[in-house]
C-alpha cells in the first residue's frame, strides 16, 4: 500500500460532515484499469462566537442594563471581523438584529446567509448603596408608558426568521 499526499480544495460554505470526492485519486483499478476515487470526510471546527443554522450564523451581544436602556455603541464580531452596530435606547433582551449576506457563504451557489444577533441585556448583581438608592428613586418615577412594548416578542421573533 502506498502512502501519498494530496492537496484538497475546500469550498467556502461546507458543512461539517460533507464528503469531497477526488476523481481518480483512489487505489488503482483491477488489470491496469482506472483508479477509483478517494473520499475526504470534512470536520469543521466549531467556533465558540458562533453557531451555525444552515448558511446563516448566529451569535449574541451582551449589554448592560444601563447600555440597553441609553443606547450605546459597540463593536461586534462576524466572519469577516468585527463591525460597529448602534443600539437605540429600549433596546430590549431576546431582539434580534439581522445582518442580511453577513453569514456563510452559500455551498456551490451564490450570496451568503443572514447573521443573526440575538441581544442579551444582563442585570446587574452586585449593587453599591448609592447605585441601589439611585435605582429605588428611579422605579419611584417610573409609570407604564416606560414599558409600552412597540412590537410583542413573537413579532419580533417571527420578523427576525423572515
Amino acid at each position: 500500500m502506498e502512502e501519498r499526499t494530496l492537496e484538497v480544495d475546500v469550498p467556502p460554505g461546507i458543512h461539517d460532515g460533507q464528503r469531497i470526492r477526488l476523481s481518480g485519486e483512489g487505489h488503482a483499478g483491477d488489470l491496469g484499469g482506472r483508479a477509483g476515487d478517494a473520499y475526504v470526510l470534512v470536520r469543521v471546527l466549531p467556533d465558540p462566537r458562533f453557531v451555525r443554522d444552515g448558511n446563516d450564523i448566529i451569535s449574541t451581544v451582551d449589554l448592560t442594563m444601563s447600555e440597553a436602556a441609553l443606547g450605546t455603541q459597540t463593536s461586534v464580531p462576524t466572519l469577516d471581523g468585527d463591525v460597529e452596530l448602534e443600539f437605540k435606547p429600549g433596546t430590549q433582551p431576546g431582539e434580534v438584529r439581522v445582518l442580511r449576506g453577513k453569514g456563510m457563504p452559500v455551498l456551490q451557489g451564490f450570496g451568503r446567509g443572514d447573521h443573526r444577533l440575538l441581544v442579551n441585556v444582563a442585570v446587574p448583581r452586585n449593587l453599591s448603596d448609592e447605585q441601589r438608592r439611585l435605582l429605588e428613586d428611579f422605579a419611584r418615577g417610573e409609570h407604564e408608558a416606560n414599558y409600552k412594548a412597540e412590537e410583542g416578542f413573537f413579532e419580533k421573533l417571527r420578523a427576525a426568521f423572515r
